[in-house]
């Protein structure tokens, strides 16, 4: 592949990857907003918050304006008109140059970065490798200590475990695995949820501290925690090197688990229970 047509290629697409980026940063700044103003409501409102603003880096708005120009919005006259050429100018701030500007931009680009296009490309391969490498690391791990426990088919967990799963209406049944690796009670997959209890773990629960442990994991399965979890790893895959993603990782996890918090105690489980 020849330089002139990398660079032209390079040239085509940076606007629009500067305006995406521009608009996800700029929509997660005011999702973070928002949750500083209802950080006296229900965690779940805040989860939603982050959740959204993560998707939207998967969402360029760009594509959206794309489609409203297909319309004859820009024929309409008066405040109309130019209300929707502000919001545009705000939305993409990085506009593509004019053909004879770009032919000469992209001229410059070529004289003097040599093989910047190439080496960004590198830098972020290496970075999205380097996200997929630890994260297949570290569900081998997991799947490793998931393979090595044994079914948990009755006792005093498994009866809660179905108990509970008539009270939330959870669907299908939750198969339960015993471990003895050093792990918390978690769910694990998405498609076929797995709860994983440590080995010894129960004889240390009374009867109310089992139930709200239970609870809070089957609440993860009825908020579908797991597949929210996932979307945010692809997100901060592809955008790595960005350290707000990272950010709103950390308050997804963060608000998910207060969220779950919340559910049990609307069950009626004693908050010092729960806390112990």
């Amino acid at each position: 592949m020849r330089a002139p047509y990398l660079f032209g290629s390079w040239h085509a697409f940076w606007p629009a990857i500067g305006n995406h980026l521009w608009q996800s940063t700029l929509f997660a700044v005011a999702a973070g907003a928002l949750t500083l103003m209802l950080r006296r409501n229900q965690a779940r409102t805040r989860y939603w918050l982050w959740l959204v603003a993560s998707l939207k880096f998967l969402l360029p708005f760009s594509l959206l304006i794309s489609l409203g120009n297909s319309f004859s919005w820009r024929q309409r006259s008066g405040s109309g008109a130019g209300f929707y050429t502000i919001v545009e100018m705000a939305g993409q701030p990085f506009a593509q140059p004019q053909p004879s500007q770009a032919a000469n931009t992209a001229d410059v680009l070529h004289r003097l970065l040599g093989g910047a296009p190439i080496i960004v490309a590198c830098v972020w391969l290496s970075g999205f490798a380097a996200v997929l490498i630890l994260w297949f690391v570290r569900w081998r791990r997991l799947s490793r200590a998931l393979h090595a426990a044994v079914p948990l088919n009755e006792g005093r967990e498994v009866t809660a475990l179905r108990r509970l799963e008539r009270v939330l209406g959870v669907g299908d049944r939750i198969e339960a695995r015993l471990s003895q690796a050093s792990l918390e009670p978690g769910i694990f997959g998405i498609i076929r949820p797995v709860l994983v209890w440590p080995q010894g773990i129960s004889e240390r629960l009374t009867d109310s501290h089992l139930d709200a442990v239970l609870a809070h994991e089957l609440a993860h399965v009825r908020r579908r925690d797991n597949l929210a979890a996932f979307v945010h790893m692809i997100v901060e895959a592809v955008f790595w090197f960005h350290p707000l993603v990272w950010w709103m990782g950390g308050r997804l996890l963060e608000e998910r688990e207060r969220a779950c918090d919340e559910e049990v105690l609307l069950m009626g489980n004693h908050p010092q229970a729960y806390a112990e």
